[in-house]
């Protein structure tokens, strides 16, 4: 009998222990190695180039237990930098993640998290 109960107990855990609380995540800025750059948010087509080495900027809204999106310009897909944690009266609603681009030619911005797509709607000149 207390081998059944374990049981449920630890498979109703590890239904669980995955799951993530997501409920936004987008881009809001772009720039270069100088820092030059420009906010993203209600934009279709970036002002400035960005060929070579940018970063990006974006906001998840939620949890993610440490599992990070995807992001990628065109080609070029992004590498975790770091990231820091948004609050709003004292409670966490989420982060801000920035993520460093080589090798960026043009493309659309896309931000992919557990294969589903959540920002693609900006284009990286």
């Amino acid at each position: 009998m207390k081998n059944i109960i374990l049981l449920i107990l630890l498979s109703s855990i590890q239904l669980f222990a995955f799951k993530s609380d997501v409920k936004q995540i987008f881009a809001f800025t772009i720039y270069d190695e100088k820092g030059h750059g420009e906010n993203i948010q209600n934009i279709r087509k970036t002002v400035n180039d960005y060929n070579g080495i940018c970063f990006t900027k974006i906001f998840l809204r939620g949890s993610n237990l440490n599992i990070k999106p995807k992001v990628m310009i065109g080609n070029s897909k992004g590498k975790y930098v770091d990231s820091e944690p948004v609050y709003k009266n004292k409670i966490m609603i989420g982060k801000i993640m920035t993520y460093r681009h080589l090798g960026v030619e043009e493309g659309l911005l896309k931000i992919i998290f557990r294969k589903k797509l959540y920002d693609a709607r900006v284009y990286v000149k």
